[in-house]
């Protein structure tokens, strides 16, 4: 994904030489993100794949907590994010 690569063997995510240090959850995510890239994904579809159990609001608020989490990580300035992109009224999508 640009600049990052996904292991998805050893679960590690790299940015050039440096390891990023993600939690089993968000490399999850992040893995579900990029199997859609370029796909809006809703905050529902994404707590099922992830989590596995059927959303609720509180659940789906649990997304964007750990999208603000993962665009900290990997997002090169977390407040204009390039890589993970909100789609209005949706959910999230990975750049292409």
């Amino acid at each position: 994904i640009q600049d990052l690569v996904l292991d998805s063997a050893t679960g590690q995510v790299r940015r050039g030489d440096e390891s990023l240090n993600l939690t089993p959850t968000e490399f999850r995510l992040l893995s579900y993100l990029a199997r859609h890239r370029g796909q809006a994904l809703s905050r529902a579809q994404i707590v099922e794949a992830v989590w596995g159990f059927a959303p609720d609001i509180e659940s789906e608020k649990t997304v964007n907590v750990h999208i603000r989490r993962l665009r900290e990580k990997i997002e090169l300035n977390p407040e204009r994010p390039v890589l993970i992109l909100t789609v209005p009224g949706i959910g999230y999508r990975l750049a292409k």
